[in-house]
């Protein structure tokens, strides 16, 4: 390490200097409300992402979580619970800083001891990577680089627990990230009390708390629910996902693109002022993750795309000249 990057990594060590070193604003979240996001300035999140990478690199995360892991998504962690007759979705509450410092010095030094043997780094990464809460106790931020990756070192030893209680009473378990998911396809439409209670005693004495309002317990002959993405005999998008979609595709089709870009901005984006070719594009990728690249019905809304670009890129030539 040369001498400007350690000074840069010692300055942002004390945790009144970190206080200040984020810039919090909040997102529309899908489901409706807020969230909040503590964004870290340049040069801190530069050290975060390093040590994001490195830490990507050394640990091996549980086999059940499907977040925040290469060559996993949300399509991944679905079709773990295809065919099942019995679906139960947890929410963690406020995810990130409910996972402490404290925390997390006890998971790198029980998960990466030995790939990570010097105490001094494993605090340098514990102190650059938490931000003090307003009671004064250092956290995960919710928007820094390192905070996904820290929490599936922390919760590791959670996803062995949960997996182990699961697999024991014949159930499939998944976290992806706060989302938890629990499955079986024994002919009852229930998870017992017992189990129940017993998963969130686990929970709990990992210092995170279910959010009931989220708690859903869906079976077989309703919409089966994963992360957003129906499981019944294949993982697939909700019908409003693609509705939404095609809808998009046919404003522009019809109106051309600035005056569908007018229309998506104060009917559909929330005044977020998101890009409606980048929306759309992100939709397709989105479907081609879940149902593949050479599905039909990907292949269609595509070349859709992919046509109204070249007409919107032909008429601005034509305006320039």
């Amino acid at each position: 390490m040369t001498d400007r990057p350690e000074r840069t990594v010692r300055h942002f060590l004390p945790a009144r200097v970190r206080a200040a070193s984020y810039v919090e604003f909040t997102i529309p979240k899908k489901t409706g409300g807020t969230r909040l996001i503590c964004a870290p300035v340049q040069p801190l999140k530069a050290v975060q992402r390093a040590l994001g990478t490195m830490l990507q690199t050394l640990f091996q995360p549980s086999d059940a979580a499907m977040g925040f892991v290469t060559d996993r998504s949300v399509a991944t962690n679905a079709r773990c619970h295809l065919h099942q007759n019995c679906v139960l979705n947890l929410d963690l509450e406020n995810f990130f800083p409910s996972i402490t410092k404290a925390r997390v010095r006890r998971a790198l030094e029980r998960e990466l001891a030995d790939r990570i043997p010097s105490s001094e780094v494993r605090s340098l990464i514990c102190s650059l990577c938490t931000i003090p809460n307003q009671s004064g106790i250092e956290v995960l931020p919710q928007g820094a680089p390192t905070s996904p990756v820290l929490s599936n070192i922390v919760l590791k030893g959670l996803d062995r627990r949960l997996a182990a209680f699961a697999g024991a009473h014949g159930y499939n378990y998944t976290r992806y990230a706060d989302d938890i998911t629990f499955s079986h396809d024994r002919p009852i439409r229930r998870f017992s009390p017992f189990f129940m209670e017993r998963v969130r005693t686990i929970i709990e004495e990992y210092g995170l708390k279910i959010n009931d309002r989220k708690t859903k317990v869906s079976v077989k002959g309703e919409r089966l629910e994963v992360t957003g993405l129906t499981v019944g005999e294949k993982v697939n998008v909700p019908k409003n996902y693609i509705k939404r979609l095609r809808t998009l595709l046919h404003l522009w089709e019809h109106y051309g693109y600035e005056q569908a870009r007018l229309i998506y901005s104060r009917d559909f984006s929330q005044g977020t002022g998101k890009s409606l070719k980048t929306v759309i594009y992100g939709k397709i990728n989105y479907l081609a993750m879940v149902k593949g690249r050479e599905d039909p019905t990907v292949v269609g809304y595509r070349n859709r795309f992919r046509r109204l670009v070249r007409i919107a890129k032909a008429e601005e030539r034509t305006s320039i000249s």
